[in-house]
């Protein structure tokens, strides 16, 4: 490979240098001629002879210049060229290629394959190139000297290479192209050495150029040297033009700082991530993050900065306006935290307000919250019960029976306590237990299961209760007719029997006598007991009365109920003591029985416990209604309902009895109110809606 000085002698330096040579050579020659025909011979025969002679001489000198420059030629041929091939043409077209003997090792194809194939060449340039070569051997062939090309060639082994074509023309005299060289050079490594200049230049662009952070170099006094893109934007300058030159120091506001910052470089060689607030072109405030590295000479003089500049002001404002957002969020926070808190305790209160007991439980069965109803109904505190399964509020088998359910439910899906009201048996914390009334409803399919506990010992009371009511009223009848109507019953059957023994006694064959004596004996006798049957039939007649008064009170008719009030004021009425009114409007038409019957016993027990508990002298009961409402109103004059303390027995009655009432006027659909004045007396009221009365 020859050197690269060599590579840029071209095929105008090769002929004119051989050109030269040979005019100066003719030149020589015709200079002697001169000389020549200045000496002693004379005459035309002298003249020829020298002539001739000349000729003779300049035209083997001509020969020997001719071969001089073209081994000259050659010379400088192989200098300049690692492979050639000569063209001969005839009228314009290639006759024949000759090809050099070192093709072989710049295409790897030796000359016989050439001669052989004679579009080789061609065929083995590379496909984009192989229209530039065309063009420049049609410039050759129509007379033009065509400009050195560049191009890649497939050699024989596969490997591309590039090569440098000259292509030397070469006329005749009458100036037709007779034949040309194609001078080739291997300049692969030539094109690498460029394209890896391009690629360190591409390199260089990307990351000085094209990279975000202000990048500079500058000299100790600061000014500056070299700089990008992004230095030249940030700063505010108008091109990278304007930038050179400047002086860094215009950037700080201080003249002392640049000293310092100088001396630090010094001292440390490098400042790595130090932050500065400086200012742009245009005065324009900047805050930077800034890395500097200073370059020293062998003598440890800092002779050049190169500094690498981001643009922090944005972060900067970003940040504050980050702190700021934060700020506000944990205002916002802290706001919908006691918002939250504030609705929590809103919503415990509400909750502790319930009556019921509201307990909520995890799948497994652990108490997650409760209210202070559950507190007060179970006895355990709320630090007791938290976190506890909750089978310790259920006695065995329920306690054992719970956690199976939830398990069933969360594998199955099916419910079968969920979504629904169940009677079990609640235990308290020291042992006890007690009907409880449970409704379980799952939270929005979170597992977490809510249960309302209702207590339900005093409804379970009030069902025995009236179950005691029941059979005491069966009780009551029985006793009325065995001991009652089934003596007088028995009674009258002696004197049924007494009567029949009479008249047995009268002979069937009677003369007047014997009638005489029966009317003056027997029929005074007859007479009486015929008087005590009927009598006592009376008697038992009103007894049977009065047994089915106290099995239906109230008569099937529309004013059946105020009849029976009216008959019930007057039977107390007829107490020494105790003085009864009974007051009715017009209007009210009762045509349901079962509702006038729950009114009427409302009245007999409300009237009993006036009697029986508040010692009262006097007794109201106001019957009204209108198109809205049955109202029943029962007012007594008595000590008062007083509060049950310690379990006052002297209440218990009583307070059983306004359990009975209000549980009959909620049968009824109405609703049951019981006020005490102050000075003493009760008044109890019962509101029955007329839509819910049925017609018949």
């Amino acid at each position: 490979m020859h050197s690269m000085a060599t590579s840029t002698i071209d095929v105008n330096t090769i002929s004119g240098m051989a050109d030269s040579a040979i005019h100066g050579r003719i030149l020589l020659c015709i200079i002697f001629l001169k000389v020549l025909n200045r000496g002693p011979l004379s005459g035309s025969s002298k003249t020829v002879f020298s002539e001739k002679h000349v000729q003779a001489m300049v035209e083997k000198q001509h020969r020997q210049m001719q071969l001089e420059d073209e081994f000259r030629y050659h010379q400088l041929r192989d200098a300049v060229a690692d492979y050639h091939y000569h063209v001969l043409l005839e009228n314009g077209h290639i006759l024949e290629k000759q090809h050099g003997p070192k093709c072989a090792a710049i295409t790897g194809y030796r000359p016989e394959e050439y001669a052989a194939t004679p579009r080789l060449w061609i065929d083995l340039v590379h496909e984009g190139d192989r229209p530039a070569i065309e063009r420049q051997i049609e410039l050759v062939l129509s007379g033009e000297q065509p400009k050195p090309s560049e191009f890649r060639i497939r050699r024989k082994d596969g490997q591309l290479r590039w090569l440098r074509k000259l292509i030397i023309p070469y006329y005749d005299a009458d100036g037709q192209l007779t034949a040309y060289d194609a001078l080739l050079r291997d300049i692969t490594e030539t094109k690498l050495a460029q394209q890896s200049l391009r690629q360190s230049e591409e390199n260089y662009r990307l990351l000085f150029d094209d990279d975000l952070t202000g990048d500079y170099l500058a000299t100790p006094e600061g000014e500056i040297l070299l700089c990008n893109r992004a230095f030249v934007d940030m700063f505010g300058f108008a091109s990278q033009e304007q930038a050179v030159g400047s002086s860094l120091q215009d950037f700080y506001s201080d003249p002392y700082s640049w000293a310092a910052f100088i001396e630090r470089i010094r001292d440390m060689g490098a400042l790595d991530r130090f932050e500065r607030i400086t200012r742009r072109n245009d005065g324009k405030a900047l805050h930077v993050v800034e890395t500097v590295i200073g370059t020293f000479d062998e003598q440890g003089n800092l002779i050049r900065l190169k500094g690498y500049v981001f643009d922090d002001t944005h972060s900067r404002v970003e940040n504050a306006k980050l702190r700021q957002r934060t700020i506000d969020l944990e205002e916002a926070v802290q706001q919908r935290t006691r918002e939250i808190r504030a609705e929590r305790s809103h919503l415990e209160a509400i909750l502790d307000s319930a009556l019921d007991a509201i307990i909520s439980i995890d799948s497994q069965g652990v108490i997650q919250t409760i209210n202070r109803s559950a507190e007060r109904l179970f006895g355990y505190t709320r630090n007791e019960m938290i976190n506890q399964n909750v089978s310790m509020l259920m006695p065995a088998p329920y306690s054992e029976e719970h956690d199976s359910y939830i398990k069933r439910y969360l594998q199955t899906g099916k419910p079968r306590i969920l979504d629904s009201v169940r009677e079990l048996v609640g235990r308290r914390k020291d042992g006890s237990t007690f009907p409880i009334e449970i409704s379980i409803t799952e939270v929005d399919h979170l597992q977490v299961f809510t249960g309302i506990v209702h207590d339900i010992s005093e409804r379970k009371q009030l069902q025995a209760h009236v179950l005691q009511i029941a059979e005491d009223e069966q009780r009551r009848i029985g006793q009325e007719l065995h001991d009652g109507i089934g003596q007088e019953l028995t009674g009258l059957a002696l004197f049924a029997g007494t009567l029949v023994e009479l008249l047995d006694a009268i002979p069937e064959e009677s003369n007047e006598e014997t009638a005489r004596h029966l009317q003056t004996a027997e029929f005074s006798r007859l007479r009486a007991l015929a008087a005590r049957i009927s009598s006592q039939l009376n008697e038992t007649n009103v007894h049977v009365r009065r047994l089915a008064h106290g099995v239906m009170p109230v008569q099937i008719e529309p004013r059946g109920l105020q009849a029976a009030l009216a008959e019930l004021s007057a039977s107390i009425n007829t107490h020494p003591r105790v003085t009864c009114r009974f007051e009715s409007s017009a209007s009210v038409v009762l045509a349901d029985n079962a509702t006038a019957t729950h009114l009427y016993r409302i009245a007999q027990e409300a009237t009993s416990n006036s009697l029986r508990h508040s010692q009262a002298t006097e007794i109201s009961i106001i019957l009204e209604g209108d198109e809205d409402y049955v109202v029943l109103e029962v007012n007594d004059n008595g000590i008062g309902i007083r509060p049950d303390k310690d379990g006052d027995q002297s209440n218990q009655g009583m307070g059983m009895g306004l359990r009975t009432m209000q549980y009959r006027c909620g049968v009824a659909g109405g609703t049951f109110h019981i006020e005490a004045d102050p000075c003493g007396g009760t008044s109890i009221r019962c509101l029955v809606p007329t839509k819910l009365i049925k017609e018949c």
